[in-house]
């Protein structure tokens, strides 16, 4: 098993650090950009799989890359996602001060080649998984559950999905997508407005790093 070399953790960590102090106090304005960084319209606008794990108006994002590789090639870098499993392919450095002991790997693991409907992913020790809602190979891989229409209004807030899709583009080449969908809370109160405020920007932070180091390593291995 191949983890990231101490030189690429320490630059990308500084990277980390850098684009952090520049998108939080300025994520009021460069939201509007961010937010959907490297999609296109048609790919904003499309219903995707994961959408039917949220209501009809959630806060939606959508972020992509064009990768050098075909699908069959980034698949198997995607089911290795998580902790305790390949890791999250982002800022290691501000993931381990965030107080997640994760190491991410660089090599394809094949005991980590399986992945189904109901199997649970951890993204921090001390949080419950993100569930697994939908799989189709080389196409998706979506988190999410939807909480009925009459649950409970002290149950957590419902419908929030996140996903990874790949598109092919040619035989060669796809589309690595990560959208995620957030439903508007049932109770507003202004701690959940400012954790709104908060997330966006991180979530932009890491999952731009972790498009650009799935595009690396799977475009590594049709070198």
């Amino acid at each position: 098993m191949k983890y990231r070399s101490s030189l690429r953790f320490i630059l990308e960590g500084i990277e980390g650090i850098g684009v952090t102090l520049a998108v939080l106090p300025t994520w009021p304005i460069s939201r509007r950009w961010l937010r959907n960084w490297g999609s296109r319209a048609e790919e904003r606008e499309r219903t995707w799989a994961g959408d039917a794990f949220v209501g009809l108006d959630p806060r939606a994002s959508t972020r992509a890359i064009d990768v050098a590789a075909s699908c069959s090639e980034v698949w198997p870098w995607l089911i290795q996602f998580g902790l305790g499993r390949a890791g999250f392919y982002s800022y290691e450095l501000l993931e381990r001060v965030a107080g997640i002991p994760v190491r991410n790997v660089e090599s394809l693991v094949p005991h980590l080649q399986g992945i189904a409907v109901g199997d649970e992913i951890l993204l921090h020790p001390t949080a419950p998984g993100i569930r697994v809602a939908a799989v189709e190979p080389l196409r998706h891989l979506c988190f999410g559950v939807r909480e009925p229409a009459d649950a409970p209004t002290h149950t957590p807030d419902p419908g929030r999905s996140w996903s990874m899709y790949l598109e092919p583009r040619s035989a060669a080449s796809c589309r690595l997508l990560l959208r995620a969908c957030v439903d508007p809370p049932r109770k507003p109160t202004f701690f959940k407005r400012l954790a709104s405020l908060l997330e966006e920007p991180i979530d932009f932070i890491m999952e731009q790093r972790m498009l650009r180091t799935v595009k690396r390593l799977a475009e590594s291995t049709t070198a």
